[in-house]
């Protein structure tokens, strides 16, 4: 379970639940942890220590913060030293090895996304990215993606097969060797290979050394694994949109979780994938399309069955 801002009530419901929490601090606070070591002391304790009971996997510090979105760019520089300080203050608390600090970025941070193979970070992303991803290796944390073949496919309906998009299967593609039966797992290798392509970049810059996996894990012959991709956000609109309605929503998130523990062609191993999202926001502000992504209606009624076995 993800929520985007921890809330007491929900952190009191998932009391021995065992139910994994991915919390993830605002956009908005991530200065005050960056600047105060002790404000980053006193959330831990508020929502870590205060709560051993509650089975909290990780901390994401802001959402889709990048220098090439006017609307988080000025969160950058805080991105990286907010990380350094709640991650000590998770080690002072003794729960390092339980509850992982990182951040999540969305695929337009990728200047290329095709071939997967080539995937890669815009120009002006990279430096930003360069040292946030030499904190997550050197802790052992993930790196976070929201991941929407939704979005690719409307704004490329003239180059990607709606069924291909839906993650159906007979609509996949040749790609450099490597075949890829849905969009979404070609987007996750893509951004597996930017990951893998910028701490490669890195050792070489300081001489560092990372621990090569097989070749088969690593994908490419001799380009280091780099951190595991966590998908913290993916889903289907049901309403209020090009292609969006109940049919193409439910098709999208059963096919979804029948792919996601076969891994991709680069990367055979299961994805951990967040579903977005669990209620429809019926007063977020934007496109009507962004309200309407819910596996339930704000009143708690299903929009259709899922099931998760």
């Amino acid at each position: 379970m993800r929520t985007y801002d921890p809330d007491n009530a929900i952190l009191d419901a998932l009391r021995g639940s065992g139910i994994e929490l991915n919390v993830a601090i605002t956009n908005q606070y991530i200065e005050c942890l960056a600047n105060d070591a002790n404000s980053a002391n006193d959330w831990v304790r508020n929502h870590v220590i205060n709560y051993p009971d509650v089975n909290l996997k990780y901390i994401s510090v802001g959402n889709k913060v990048s220098p090439a979105d006017s609307a988080t760019s000025r969160f950058t520089r805080f991105v990286l030293p907010a990380m350094r300080n709640v991650y000590k203050a998770i080690c002072r608390a003794g729960r390092a090895g339980q509850v992982k600090v990182t951040t999540t970025v969305s695929m337009s941070t990728l200047g290329n996304s095709f071939p997967p193979s080539d995937g890669a970070f815009h120009d002006d992303v990279a430096p930003y990215l360069r040292p946030i991803l030499s904190f997550i290796v050197s802790t052992g944390a993930p790196f976070m993606a929201n991941v929407y073949p939704y979005f690719s496919y409307i704004y490329n309906k003239d180059q990607i097969d709606i069924g291909y998009a839906l993650l159906e299967q007979g609509h996949g593609i040749h790609v450099n060797g490597e075949y890829y039966d849905n969009l979404f797992c070609a987007m996750v290798d893509a951004v597996y290979a930017a990951v893998e392509r910028l701490v490669e970049r890195s050792l070489k810059t300081t001489g560092g050394m990372y621990n090569h996996t097989s070749e088969k894990k690593a994908g490419r012959k001799g380009r280091p694994r780099g951190p595991k991709i966590v998908v913290t956000e993916t889903g289907h609109p049901s309403g209020s949109g090009d292609s969006a309605n109940m049919y193409n929503a439910k098709t999208y998130n059963d096919n979804l979780i029948d792919i996601v523990d076969d891994g991709t062609p680069r990367h055979p191993e299961p994805i951990e994938t967040y579903i977005f999202a669990l209620f429809n926001e019926n007063e977020k502000p934007g496109a009507e399309t962004e309200r309407n992504f819910g596996l339930f209606y704000p009143n708690g009624q299903p929009k259709y069955d899922l099931n998760f076995n």
